[in-house]
Parts: structure tokens; C-alpha cells; sequence
């Protein structure tokens, strides 16, 4: 009698060993974090084969001087010619006073001259800077402890406030009634 199919035992799942309605919660949640990923362009294939194929060239700027003829190297100016030793050293002394000056303190400042030329005829002069603040005199040094009675008995004792008086009157009518307006300005005034 030939052997049933029932009797060989079934070959285990493709997918290292899980179903697949295993692996569905795993694909979704690696879905899940890959689709907050981005991939930056020296990674992104499409940016690769865009750059490989020159279109992203097209959109470029041509550089500049294609438009002219190579250069002629034969064209190159030959190099200078190589100044006098006595001339070089006049370079030198010079650099080298120029540096030593550059070491010395700078002299103190001379009063600089207003900056405002001549006024006009029958205008005022306008000052080049604004006046110097104004010198106020030194305060008294405020000493930062009280010196200690002697004695608790000959401590003086502390000013009490001042007790308010009557209040101050009302001002009279004659200040609270409105007036009359103005007199209007001279009319030599409003002529200019």
C-alpha cells in the first residue's frame, strides 16, 4: 500500500519561520519609521543618475568666457626684470624704518580743530561737536556703617514724620471761570 500524503510531514513557512500575518506588524512599523526619513542628495539615486546624465547641467549658467578662444600661452608677457641691488636696498632700509616707526608709542593727541568751517555772514557758527558734559562737583564720601552710640541711653531718638497740616485752600473763581480768548497777533507778525 502506497503512503498517503497525510502521513510526510509538511515543509515550515517561507520568512525564517513566521507566517506571514506575523511579519505584517514588523513590515508597517519599519514602513512607519522609514517615512520619516529623508535621504540627503549625494545618497539619492535619482539625484545620482540626474547628475550622471548632464540634466541637471541644462539649468546651469554657462561659465564664463566660453564664448572666446582659448588662450595663446605664446601670449604670456615674459617675466619682469629684476631690479638693482642698489634699489632693493632702498626698498629694505625703507621697510625697515617703516617697521621700527611702527614700534614706538603714538604721541599723545593734539586738540583737535572744530570740524565746522566759517559761518556765514549773520548766521551763528554750528559747533563740530557736542558740548562737554558739564564737571559736577565731588559729592561728600557717605560713610557705609553708622558708628555705635556709646551709650543705648544717649542713642538719639529716631525722627518721627512730620504731621501733615490743613490742606491748602481752593484755588478762588476768578482762576477756575474760563476767559476770554487771546488777542489774535498783530498783523505786522502774520505778514511774514
Amino acid at each position: 500500500m502506497p503512503p498517503t500524503p497525510d502521513a510526510f510531514p509538511q515543509p515550515a513557512p517561507q520568512g525564517r519561520g513566521r507566517p506571514r500575518a506575523d511579519q505584517a506588524p514588523l513590515w508597517l512599523l519599519l514602513a512607519l519609521f522609514c517615512a520619516g526619513c529623508e535621504v540627503p542628495n549625494r545618497m539619492d539615486v535619482r539625484a545620482m543618475l540626474r547628475d550622471a546624465s548632464g540634466a541637471a547641467a541644462e539649468a546651469r549658467l554657462p561659465p564664463p568666457g566660453l564664448d572666446r578662444p582659448s588662450p595663446n600661452l605664446a601670449s604670456v608677457p615674459p617675466l619682469p626684470e629684476r631690479p638693482e641691488l642698489s634699489a632693493r636696498e632702498r626698498i629694505t632700509a625703507a621697510l625697515q624704518r617703516d617697521r621700527a616707526a611702527s614700534e614706538t608709542p603714538i604721541p599723545a593727541p593734539r586738540p583737535a580743530a572744530p570740524l565746522a568751517g566759517p559761518a556765514a555772514a549773520g548766521e551763528p557758527p554750528v559747533p563740530a561737536r557736542p558740548p562737554a558734559p558739564p564737571r559736577l562737583a565731588r559729592a561728600a564720601p557717605i560713610p557705609w556703617d553708622r558708628p555705635a552710640p556709646a551709650d543705648a541711653a544717649a542713642a538719639p531718638a529716631p525722627e518721627a514724620f512730620p504731621q501733615p497740616g490743613a490742606p491748602p485752600a481752593a484755588p478762588g473763581a476768578e482762576l477756575l471761570a474760563p476767559g476770554a480768548p487771546p488777542p489774535p497777533p498783530p498783523p505786522a507778525l502774520l505778514s511774514r
